[in-house]
């Protein structure tokens, strides 16, 4: 028997060969459709479009569709100008992301039908890491690679490598970036990935740039280091490489991060690099075998 399932919305159940999710639509003729991730492994519905005559009539289909799952958590990036809509119709705003639609502000919204998965207890330590982590000024200097260490762009021939370096770093992901397939197909098509490699030719350090080309927008994501390596500044060094990366493939205007709100060293790198807070998104994934808190940050 899979230990994976998800409920469809006709209320079969689909065993999956992985945790990650399954795409699905749910709708009413003429009055929404929405096209969703449900993700056994985040227990979560994320939305990823919508096009709605009846807000209230998609949420409750939404909330149907969480509670046949048993999920916590239905996410969604709506454009700003439909956020009141969506308020009223039972979505809470978590975080601004400026410019994600081309332009247009991106406001991520969430419902918690059950209601442990809005309770944040390390709160307190959580709003201390992030105030420290950014304060003060950003720092201009940023530092070269180590002597003999050298950084590329990922080919396919880098997938074994670095599906390692991540299963070393996060026990658990939301998306697959262990499997090496993913690695190749995903970087085929809209992700960027960069490598560090030290002196001896091993993967020490990882990162992406998540890219939607239509909308000029890149999510910069997917940060991993060696505990060995970590502390050597490599974090800035493949976020500005990444950033220039984007700009050059895609013609990336607006960018965007999604940080673990207990990853001191993580939230310092952006704000270091110009990155500002825009939000919180509160038990939103779950990475190393639990459910994280992200702090949203957008490049100034």
């Amino acid at each position: 028997m899979a230990e994976w399932i998800a409920v469809l919305p006709d209320g079969s159940k689909r065993e999956l060969d992985q945790p990650y999710g399954v795409d699905t639509a749910v709708q009413e003729p003429g009055l929404y459709e929405a096209k969703v991730t449900l993700s056994p492994l985040n227990e979560r519905i994320q939305v990823k479009e919508y096009d709605a005559e009846n807000y209230g009539k998609m949420v409750t289909g939404l909330k149907v569709l969480a509670a046949a799952n048993d999920y916590g958590k239905i996410w969604i990036k709506a454009r700003a100008s439909e956020e009141e809509e969506l308020t009223l119709a039972g979505f809470e705003r978590e975080a601004v992301i400026p410019g994600f639609f081309d332009g247009e502000d991106a406001v991520s919204m969430a419902i918690f039908p059950k209601g442990d998965r809005r309770e944040r207890p390390q709160r307190m330590k959580e709003d201390d890491i992030l105030e420290n982590a950014c304060s003060g000024f950003p720092r201009a200097d940023f530092r070269p690679l180590p002597e003999g260490y050298v950084t590329s762009l990922f080919t396919p021939d880098d997938a074994e490598d670095l599906a390692k370096l991540y299963e070393e770093v996060f026990p658990t992901y939301p998306y697959p970036i262990t499997e090496p397939d993913y690695l190749r197909e995903t970087a085929a098509s809209h992700i960027i990935y960069r490598i560090i490699r030290n002196e001896a030719g091993e993967l020490v350090a990882a990162a992406s740039a998540e890219t939607m080309p239509a909308m000029h927008n890149s999510e910069m994501t997917d940060f991993a280091s060696r505990p060995s390596e970590r502390g050597k500044g490599l974090a800035q060094f493949l976020l500005r490489a990444l950033e220039e990366d984007a700009k050059e493939r895609f013609d990336i205007r607006y960018m965007y991060t999604i940080a673990r709100a207990q990853s001191f060293g993580m939230l310092r790198t952006f704000h270091n690099c110009g990155y500002a807070v825009s939000g919180t998104l509160v038990n939103n994934c779950n990475i190393s075998g639990q459910f994280e808190t992200m702090h949203v940050f957008y490049r100034k």
